[in-house]
């Protein structure tokens, strides 16, 4: 089988390693001291709800997201969740703020201005309040990696790269996502009850992702 980043590899002799560790090495994260500040405000007002709280849309052309909103209102005891206008503004503008990179060409002295990286959620789960926006989970990937860390490519190295990717960033925020963890652990009982007690809106595929969108961060 031919693969399109190994053709284009052995071409420009780009070592494998280096190139995982390229991908790694030059994420642009949120600094720690921010994090931490920005994490207590998101478990506190996801509760509270006493600012706006943003989520992915779910679903084709997100019709399925009123479904999300009434989980929501079920686990966490108020309304003020909605869907994010552009199914990443609200991550981008929290790391462009946070981190000091953006990435808008008009120049600034506000922030350090960057060109070719993406915005991308380490764990994913975009449905899940705590995670859409916590700043441990959103980073600026170089451009060219990006499709390493989710579905848009395969092979061995795609394989690779997103093991020891997951793994740094496990290792690197494991604080903040025990702390997740345990929540988790916690609003279980709570999203079972709601997903097995409210008829035939909640369709089996619902089910499974809002499972899957409130799991555990376990690499093993």
């Amino acid at each position: 089988m031919l693969d399109g980043y190994q053709l284009f590899m052995e071409k420009f002799n780009i070592d494998e390693e280096e190139m995982i560790e390229f991908g790694i090495n030059k994420t642009i994260v949120i600094p720690d001291d921010q994090v931490r500040k920005e994490w207590e405000f998101i478990k506190g007002n996801i509760y509270s709800g006493d600012e706006k709280i943003y989520v992915r849309g779910y679903g084709r052309n997100a019709a399925g997201t009123e479904l999300y909103l009434n989980l929501y209102e079920k686990l966490f005891g108020h309304k003020n969740f909605h869907m994010d206008p552009t199914n990443n503004t609200k991550p981008t503008k929290l790391l462009r703020e946070l981190s000091g990179y953006s990435r808008q060409e008009k120049p600034t002295s506000k922030y350090n201005r960057i060109r070719n990286f993406q915005v991308s959620h380490i764990f994913g789960r975009t449905k899940n309040p705590y995670l859409f926006t916590a700043p441990w989970n959103v980073v600026y990937v170089p451009k060219v990696m990006d499709p390493f860390t989710g579905h848009e490519s395969k092979g061995e190295l795609t394989k690779k790269f997103q093991e020891r990717f997951l793994n740094y960033y496990y290792s690197h925020f494991e604080h903040y996502i025990k702390e997740y963890n345990s929540i988790m652990d916690d609003l279980q009982p709570k999203l079972e009850d709601y997903l097995f007690n409210n008829g035939s809106d909640i369709t089996k595929k619902f089910k499974e992702d809002a499972r899957a969108q409130f799991s555990l961060i376990n690499l093993k």
